[in-house]
């Protein structure tokens, strides 16, 4: 019973950030698997297509392949709470997020 309460508790937060932040145009409409159908993979597709293009076009591409590995895993929280800060979140929900 705790698990599900959690997870509904955690999907209620990040579906209200997520609202505000595109609301008040604090995260790009470009992001890609952060927001609901864009994935990395819908990304990656339309990446291959737009190269697609060029070459058909007989255009020539450049191409960057980065590797971020772990990323998610070397954020600095406290930068990430005061970024959340200035985007006027409020503090009990930054209080939530410093103490989970």
């Amino acid at each position: 019973m705790f698990d599900s309460e959690c997870k509904l508790l955690e999907t209620g937060v990040k579906d209200t950030l997520l609202r505000y932040l595109l609301q008040n145009k604090l995260i790009s409409p470009h992001q890609r698997g952060f927001l609901s159908r864009r994935s990395t993979t819908t990304q990656l597709l339309e990446c291959c297509l737009d190269w697609n293009v060029a070459l058909n076009a007989y255009n020539n591409i450049d191409i960057i392949y980065l590797d971020f590995p772990k990323a998610f895993d070397s954020i600095v929280h406290t930068k990430l709470i005061a970024k959340l800060a200035c985007f006027g979140i409020n503090d009990e929900l930054l209080n939530s997020f410093c103490n989970f």
